[in-house]
């Protein structure tokens, strides 16, 4: 049963959709402004959706085991979508997120000593320190101020993952990736033709205005520290930077060239800080919007912490800060949609799925299925109580994706939402700034549309 007093429970931001059945330009206009509003009310509750716009077949897969079958035991029968491609290539390359076959499976290899255990500890005083630099700069308010914490929660994980990436090189890059990440958000949607899988090139003469040159300037940046590290490896720092141009495949013994260490960079500041930023801010929200959440999350904080600043070695006793943002990312996955396309024809909870249709995973919609979670559209962290957790489905729950190609930063991202949270609640709670509206914008990540203007309050310890 849920432990927060339901007299207290308040109705959380939703997209706002149109009522009724959307109309073919309605669910045009949708999917290019916040695809979340192409969904209904009872389309939470389905297994399966099938769909058609005009010639295309798509399917949305909310079932855990079906969703089990696409992502893992079936997995070499989805790649990514070609709209997904569309979309992040022009700006990301052939990172990570977009890369297929063989060329992912050696960059996974290579990639994966960046971001494994050992990694991540070492990782850790980077997070805590730009979290105290925030803090600061907050010091410096006048009381009652009030601020955007979507924004500010986005240039902190920036900052994170830029010295992680660049060491002392990362001030000059920041800047240039905030502005290219927010260009890369706007500029980037969807039209019919993309819909349709019209060839690109006509997509492109039509829909000129894309994604391509945004991260021109930062490409530039990369490149000048590539050649100067090139000159003289020996003299550079050892950051994530470093090591990806030194690393080699377990396998093949192959390295990655300049170019496709650029897209796994670019990649690699996309997902590294975007989404742990909104999953933070949209923390923030929950939490003021739930003072019995956040007095339970102030009261660990003491108990553990005592007023230091938290180390890695903290985590496995801030159980109840973790929960917290396990319950934020799933009702507001940063990762709201996962986008595959079926090679050859399968077979999908009874419904045939034909060679060449999309399929797509919506955590949106999984995350508040009424038949996996009770009181789906509430806030509770307690679900993520181990024994709760313990008799829920593997596959109701997916904020970092899964089965092979799970987020290889997932224990970064959870590493650093923990840190950033516990090292700024332990001084501050924020507040909703009264009247501003707030509104989930699924767009390549899931963002509020207005920001978060929120009132800081120092914390009387």
């Amino acid at each position: 049963m849920s432990t927060i007093d339901s007299s207290q429970i308040p109705t959380l931001a939703a997209p706002r959709r149109p009522e009724g059945r959307l109309t073919f330009w309605q669910f045009l206009r949708a999917v290019r402004e916040n695809t979340l509003t192409i969904y209904a009310p009872e389309d939470f509750s389905e297994d399966i959706i099938a769909q058609r716009l005009l010639w295309r077949r798509r399917f949305i897969i909310n079932e855990p085991g079906a969703v089990r079958h696409v992502l893992l035991d079936n997995a070499g029968n989805y790649v990514k979508s070609e709209l997904s491609r569309r979309l992040l290539e022009p700006g990301l390359g052939r990172g990570l997120l977009t890369s297929e076959g063989e060329t992912w499976r050696s960059h996974r290899r290579i990639m994966a000593p960046a971001f494994d255990l050992r990694s991540v500890v070492g990782y850790a005083p980077i997070m805590t320190e730009v979290a105290k630099g925030l803090l600061a700069q907050w010091d410096a308010l006048p009381d009652a101020s009030d601020i955007d914490v979507a924004a500010a929660m986005m240039h902190t994980t920036l900052n994170i993952i830029s010295r992680a990436m660049f060491s002392s090189d990362s001030d000059e890059i920041v800047d240039v990736v905030e502005r290219g990440v927010g260009q890369y958000q706007k500029t980037v949607r969807p039209g019919l033709l993309d819909l349709l899988r019209f060839p690109a090139w006509l997509t492109r003469l039509l829909s000129p205005r894309r994604a391509t040159g945004v991260f021109d300037e930062f490409d530039k940046s990369v490149d000048r520290l590539l050649s100067t590290r090139g000159r003289a490896p020996d003299a550079e720092p050892k950051d994530l930077l470093a090591r990806l141009i030194a690393a080699r495949d377990s396998e093949t013994d192959s390295g990655m060239t300049t170019k496709e260490v650029r897209d796994q960079v670019v990649t690699i500041f996309m997902a590294g800080h975007e989404t742990t930023a909104q999953a933070l801010a949209w923390t923030w929200y929950l939490l003021s919007q739930h003072p019995a959440a956040e007095a339970k999350l102030h009261d660990e904080l003491t108990t553990v912490l005592e007023g230091r600043t938290p180390r890695h070695d903290d985590l496995a006793n801030l159980r109840y800060t973790r929960m917290v943002i396990e319950e934020s990312m799933r009702l507001y996955p940063p990762a709201h949609t996962m986008a595959r396309e079926s090679i050859v024809t399968d077979e999908v909870l009874g419904h045939r799925i034909p060679a060449g249709a999309t399929v797509l995973i919506v955590p949106w919609l999984l995350h508040r299925k009424p038949s996996i979670w009770e009181n789906p559209h509430r806030f509770d962290p307690e679900r993520f109580s181990p024994e709760r957790a313990l008799v829920r489905p593997r596959f109701a729950y997916i904020p970092f994706g899964a089965g092979q190609r799970i987020c290889i930063g997932a224990a970064f991202a959870m590493t650093e939402a923990i840190l950033i949270l516990a090292t700024i609640a332990q001084r501050y709670r924020l507040h909703l700034k009264p009247g501003h509206p707030v509104e989930p914008q699924g767009l390549i990540t899931l963002r509020p549309r207005h920001g978060l203007r929120m009132t800081l309050e120092r914390r009387q310890i």
